[in-house]
């Protein structure tokens, strides 16, 4: 899933097993280091299992004396020491290296996904839930992992802890166990109550995204009402129960160390006794060994908080991890399947048969819809607000998916194409002109390639962009806000006209593609968009009817239905719903 195999772990993993193999036998030597102190001779390594058998491959000189010994015991445990640490500042490089990969896998991954997602998808949901999810909650998924590199070495540790404590007294590693048993089920009722508060701090970070992008967007909105401050208080109680639940979860995740470490005292005392009795009254083992015993005791409860620390990294990261799992899960994202059959052009015409259409499965926009667009002819579209005519743009250009059977292109049905190359032939011009915070030459050949400056500019002139391109400071290059907040309505409009232009495709639709353009300017704009229609397949939805007088075909679309169809002089000659549209904007 984020291109990270789990055998790559292995080497980490590997090196911080050899780090506590290090670890142990460091800690394995304090107990001749310390016998030999207090007696004041190491002869007795000649004798002890395994440094005995070292001794045999080592010069003899090295065994004679006491001082050689000594040195030979104190080197072993440096360098031991020195590998221990080595070992693990490589495997936690390792670790985090790949942690960190897997995070940016995961979140190009995320991305893509979103991306494959239908408009339906994006109709029901807010862009700041996504934009937390990509931002934050890969984040926070992929904090425990980053942690793994502790784990990993705590649990050799461990392994190799146990093995030192069983050699040292299994008699006391019994008493232990009991120890491990209290301790997880006391972590275990703190991770489920930081699982259940990381659902809830889960919700309030997305209402959080949600109310940021839905209120900077909509700042123009604010000011004019005079809402600044329900607003802010607004933003205050979503924040407020999102530090609140956050709160919780440091709380409980703070309990961790310190229950540990009383429950941990409680034990050591009782060890303490038992070590007391079983060295003075049954004479078992020897002091040094005992207190080697003991600190390898309290290491032992240090790495075992890392490993209950991770417990409760883990249930705080359940939230965000169900959220991304979510957006991995194709149900409901309404994906968009694309055909295997290349688009090379229309040849013939785009049909509507008996078409049904609804958003959410209950209402339908469009019901019973019989339409044909012809090739090389300008449809026009018209119809009250809400009719579904834009419905219907959404529909060719496969923003929508639809039953089969419906909507076909040359005879076929529409899903039997590559979405891809359907959309290579179709030149979109919406009311909504979407534009990036980029330079003005990145938006007009945005998703084009190979236009060369010839093009960009005959584009310009045809969209009547040449004197407002010439009085900006840097020109084309000038950036334009986000979503064009430097431009008009009417320049954004003339924007999207220019990509239409450069897009050069066969298929031509406007959508209402002068609403925001003054008299003058629509006047300029009609007379470029009659240069370029020419020998198109145009679709044009318009209010304003001044715009569809050349229109071949007009169709008036009512509550999803096609109700009247025809040419201008027909329609107007049957004094139907389009020749009362007409009589009230007051044309002749």
């Amino acid at each position: 899933m984020v291109n990270i195999r789990p055998i790559y772990f292995s080497i980490p993993i590997l090196l911080a097993l050899l780090a506590a193999i290090f670890e142990a036998v460091g800690i394995g030597l304090l107990v001749p280091l310390l016998n030999g102190f207090l007696v004041e001779d190491y002869t007795f390594v000649k004798e002890t299992p395994v440094l005995k058998d070292v001794l045999e491959y080592l010069p003899e000189f090295i065994s004679a004396r006491d001082r050689s010994l000594f040195i030979f015991l104190i080197s072993i445990f440096v360098v031991a020491i020195v590998l221990r640490n080595v070992l693990r500042f490589l495997s936690n490089i390792g670790l985090s290296f790949l942690t960190l990969r897997a995070l940016h896998h995961l979140r190009k991954l995320l991305f893509a996904r979103y991306l494959s997602f239908g408009k339906l998808f994006f109709d029901r949901t807010t862009v700041g839930h996504h934009a937390t999810v990509l931002s934050e909650f890969t984040q926070l998924a992929f904090f425990p992992l980053l942690k793994a590199g502790n784990v990993i070495n705590a649990l050799c540790s461990l392994a190799a802890y146990a093995v030192v404590l069983v050699v040292i007294s299994w008699k006391l590693t019994l008493l232990v166990v009991p120890l491990f048993f209290l301790l997880h089920i006391i972590i275990q009722f703190l991770v489920t109550r930081i699982r259940q508060h990381s659902q809830i701090f889960s919700e309030r970070s997305k209402d959080l995204g949600k109310k940021v992008v839905e209120i900077l967007m909509a700042i123009p909105l604010v000011k004019m009402s005079t809402t600044e401050e329900e607003e802010r208080e607004h933003y205050t109680d979503i924040s407020d129960k999102q530090a609140d639940a956050q709160l919780r979860i440091s709380i409980y995740q703070q309990l961790v160390s310190p229950l540990q470490e009383i429950i941990t005292l409680f034990f050591a005392l009782v060890i303490f006794g038992a070590m007391l009795y079983l060295l003075v009254l049954k004479d078992e083992s020897t002091a040094p060994a005992f207190i080697v015993y003991f600190y390898v005791l309290l290491n032992s409860a240090t790495k075992l908080n890392m490993l209950n620390q991770f417990r409760s990294f883990v249930a705080k990261a359940s939230g965000p991890v169900n959220d991304i799992m979510e957006v991995l899960q194709d149900e409901g994202k309404e994906i968009i399947s694309s055909g295997g059959e290349e688009f090379t052009g229309l040849r013939d015409a785009i049909e509507f048969k008996d078409l049904h259409f609804a958003y959410t499965g209950e209402v339908s926009i469009l019901q019973d819809l019989c339409l044909a667009f012809k090739k090389g002819k300008m449809t026009a579209i018209v119809g009250p607000t809400g009719a579904g005519k834009t419905t219907i743009i959404h529909l060719i250009t496969r923003y929508y998916d639809v039953s089969a059977g419906m909507l076909f292109v040359d005879g076929r049905d529409i899903r039997e194409y590559s979405t891809e190359s359907l959309c290579k032939h179709v030149g979109l011009v919406s009311q909504d002109t979407f534009l990036f915070n980029e330079s003005l030459k990145k938006n007009l050949v945005y998703g084009l390639n190979d236009i060369s400056e010839k093009q960009l500019q005959k584009a310009i002139e045809q969209a009547r962009l040449s004197e407002f391109v010439a009085e900006l400071p840097d020109g084309l290059e000038t950036l334009i806000g986000d979503r064009g907040v430097q431009l008009s309505g009417g320049e954004k409009q003339r924007v999207s006209i220019a990509r239409a232009l450069l897009k050069d495709a066969d298929i031509l639709i406007l959508d209402e593609a002068t609403s925001a353009l003054d008299s003058d300017t629509e006047e300029l704009i009609q007379q470029a968009i009659e240069e370029v229609v020419k020998d198109k397949t145009t679709i044009v939805i318009a209010h304003r009817l001044s715009t569809i007088k050349n229109a071949d075909h007009i169709a008036v679309i009512e509550n999803g239905r096609c109700v009247e169809q025809g040419s201008l002089e027909e329609l107007l000659d049957a004094k139907g719903r389009f020749s009362d549209y007409w009589e009230k904007q007051q044309f002749t």
